[in-house]
């Protein structure tokens, strides 16, 4: 029977779909052209966020009695249209004895209910930004959102805290680490970067660092939990690539970040939901116009395939699956699991249990 595993995409070139969108409940005020090509930084989106419901008895105003004589050609503004103070809304009648309906106050055309204009006031213009460079494939909702192509290397984290940003990526110091830049301005290079930290986060002083560089984005293998809410608190997203507690960076995720350090990425901090898919995930721009592969999807563990190994005491290794071991094995813990035989990336081949296994998104190797 086949084994599907979980998944988390780690692959160092592949092309993605992300989709961007307006907040709930905003009203489209314009979106970039399908087909379009556009940076990080552009605006892809935009649109009116109102806030308090205005309804405005139009009868009485109108001099009429029923909701049926409120023609077509008397309402003034279609849904979603934005009303400064005093424009008409609805007009019954021509020149100088015109009965005029207006805004009491800048608000949005939201419709008619029977005799009733219902206003929503004070909107706020709302801007989305691309924030994958790439090509925009579909305009949907109406232009609420959009579906965004791109390539690059990927990389899924384990949280985030609901920021997001593009920027350059750098390395933390070998020596004392982001610590050892506390005190120091003089360090332009991490200026308005996105660093990679090599080691847990252990203390505040990250954050404090953080904020004395204006770093862009802070990228870690794991956190203590009891600094959650700090890390929800920052402006900028800071993003654990394995999870909470005092766990190093796997050697598959912590090589693709050296090997492309100084390149600019898109981190996206996803804070996880229950009933969300999204993921904390980071984008590595690498600039080729050589179509990538998508990432394979919902595959079970089989010959061949790239694995990594969630849990102790292997924990973050990653190699190809030799062989499928159906019958039961003993492990270090005393029980018995079926399991695989990984290649590891050193040429060293161990067992491992199949719920210890997380498949990476890659294509099977055949051999």
């Amino acid at each position: 029977m086949p084994y599907y595993s979980a998944q988390s995409l780690i692959l160092p070139t592949t092309t993605v779909r992300r989709e961007r969108s307006l907040p709930a409940n905003a009203i489209s005020n314009g979106a970039a052209r399908e087909g379009a090509g556009v940076a990080a930084d552009d605006v892809v989106l935009r649109g009116l966020l109102p806030s308090d419901f205005i309804v405005l008895d139009a009868l009485k105003p109108l001099g009429l009695r029923k909701a049926e004589d409120i023609t077509e050609e008397m309402i003034q503004a279609t849904p979603g249209a934005t009303l400064l103070e005093g424009d008409p809304v609805i007009i019954r009648g021509k020149g100088r004895r015109a009965r005029v309906l207006k805004a009491p106050a800048t608000s949005v055309f939201v419709r008619m209910e029977g005799g009733d204009v219902v206003l929503q006031s004070n909107p706020e213009q709302v801007e989305v930004k691309a924030m994958y460079p790439g090509r925009i494939t579909s305009v949907r909702g109406g232009g609420t959102s959009v579906l965004i192509e791109t390539s690059g290397a990927l990389i899924q984290g384990a949280w985030g805290n609901g920021k997001s940003a593009y920027s350059q990526l750098r390395l933390e110091p070998r020596e004392g680490g982001i610590e050892s830049l506390l005190g120091d301005t003089l360090v332009a290079e991490y200026r308005n970067a996105a660093v990679v930290m090599t080691r847990p986060i252990l203390s505040e002083t990250v954050f404090t660092v953080a904020a004395q560089h204006s770093l862009n984005a802070l990228i870690a293998p794991s956190m203590h939990s009891n600094m959650r809410e700090l890390a929800l608190s920052q402006p900028y997203p800071v993003l654990l690539m394995e999870g909470f507690g005092e766990l190093e960076m796997s050697e598959i995720v912590y090589n693709l970040l050296r090997d492309n350090e100084g390149r600019p990425a898109t981190i996206n901090a996803v804070e996880p939901a229950r009933w969300s898919p999204d993921r904390p995930e980071l984008l590595i721009t690498l600039g080729t116009t050589v179509a990538a592969p998508v990432p394979v999807m919902d595959q079970p563990v089989t010959e061949g395939a790239f694995v990594r190994i969630a849990r102790a005491p292997l924990r973050g290794r990653s190699g190809r699956v030799k062989r499928i071991v159906e019958t039961p094995r003993l492990v270090e813990n005393g029980l018995r699991f079926p399991g695989a035989e990984i290649e590891l990336l050193n040429g060293q081949t161990v067992f491992v249990p199949l719920a210890n296994l997380e498949m990476l998104g890659r294509p099977v190797e055949r051999s």
